[in-house]
């Protein structure tokens, strides 16, 4: 997933100048606002697009891997394409991926091929070989920013538009991207995790009535096993032995039709919204659950167990 997101948005914020370089003084500042681990400024210059309105940034960053979350991938574009945010021009965007454009800086101009992505900005990335051919004097016209683990994305976001409005410049902030999927995981993850304590909670009562009503119906087999020689605790023993057989044989069946059902719903709907999606089944996760199926059913069978060994031989044999 989170390969899947840092393709999406590789930059955590992007402040683009579309009018005016970026001033070494707003890099310093940018560098030294509370949240930010690392900035680069990116080099380019303000060009003509064939099929955009206004005219925007081309931009190139060799140094793209020390920020972005995809480690660099957007900003590796072949020389004779350019890279545009689709999302930052909105629905209006006429260009299609592969149509071939006219991109002038002054009195230069080159033939690209389009290729279309997401979370940098109003800006499009070109090789540095591409760069070089529409001028001699880039300029940087953007910083990306890498925001540190604990940074706040609506505080961050406010201190940077504050440095962005004087210049002009824009803020694309993908990181309140990040944190609103990681909230909605946070609450899915503990919406799983209670219906997975109600489900344990619900297990250890089916057990515990099961074991219990097989206690009932078994007494004048447990007083036989008594009067041959068994023990309290080796009954007690082999009470909690059913008990945890039945509930880790539950967990794997559970497990097996589980895992059947995932891999349906990510043949069914996965691939078709994410092409590149794999399935991990998580063994160890299911290892643990397992471990914790066989651990309930051993308390679930605490209190039949203690009611069976409490009967007498003589009193269980005369049970109808």
């Amino acid at each position: 997933m989170d390969e899947q997101i840092g393709r999406e948005h590789p930059i955590d914020v992007a402040l683009t100048s579309p009018e005016g370089q970026v001033t070494t003084d707003l890099l310093d500042r940018v560098r030294r606002t509370p949240g930010v681990e690392r900035a680069i400024p990116v080099d380019g210059a303000v060009a003509r697009v064939a099929g955009l309105d206004e005219a925007i940034p081309v931009v190139t960053a060799p140094a793209e891997e020390q920020v972005a979350r995809d480690g660099g991938a957007f900003a590796r574009v072949e020389p004779g394409r350019i890279r545009i945010d689709s999302e930052a021009f909105g629905k209006g965007l006429s260009l299609r991926p592969g149509d071939r454009v006219t991109v002038r800086v002054g009195d230069r101009r080159a033939r690209l091929q389009v290729a279309f992505g997401t979370g940098w900005g109003p800006a499009g990335v070109v090789a540095p070989e591409t760069l070089a051919t529409l001028t001699d004097a880039a300029e940087p016209h953007a910083i990306w920013i890498r925001a540190s683990s604990d940074a706040d994305a609506a505080r961050l976001g406010a201190d940077l538009d504050e440095l962005a409005d004087p210049v002009g410049a824009t803020i694309e902030n993908g990181l309140r991207t990040w944190e609103s999927l990681d909230q909605q995981l946070g609450i899915y993850t503990w919406s799983a995790l209670g219906l997975l304590g109600i489900a344990v909670v619900i297990a250890l009562i089916g057990i515990a009535n099961t074991l219990g009503l097989s206690v009932l119906e078994r007494a004048r087999e447990h007083a036989m096993l008594r009067a041959l020689g068994l023990t309290r605790r080796h009954l007690r023993r082999m009470l909690a032995a059913e008990a945890v057989l039945m509930s880790v044989v539950a967990t794997l069946l559970g497990t097996v039709i589980g895992v059947g059902f995932a891999w349906v719903g990510y043949k069914t709907f996965v691939t078709r919204a994410l092409s590149d999606a794999s399935m991990q089944i998580p063994w160890l996760s299911l290892g643990v659950v397992v471990l914790i199926a066989g651990m309930a059913g051993l308390l679930a069978a605490v209190l039949p167990a203690r009611r069976a060994a409490r009967v007498t031989p003589a009193a269980g044999l005369s049970l109808d």
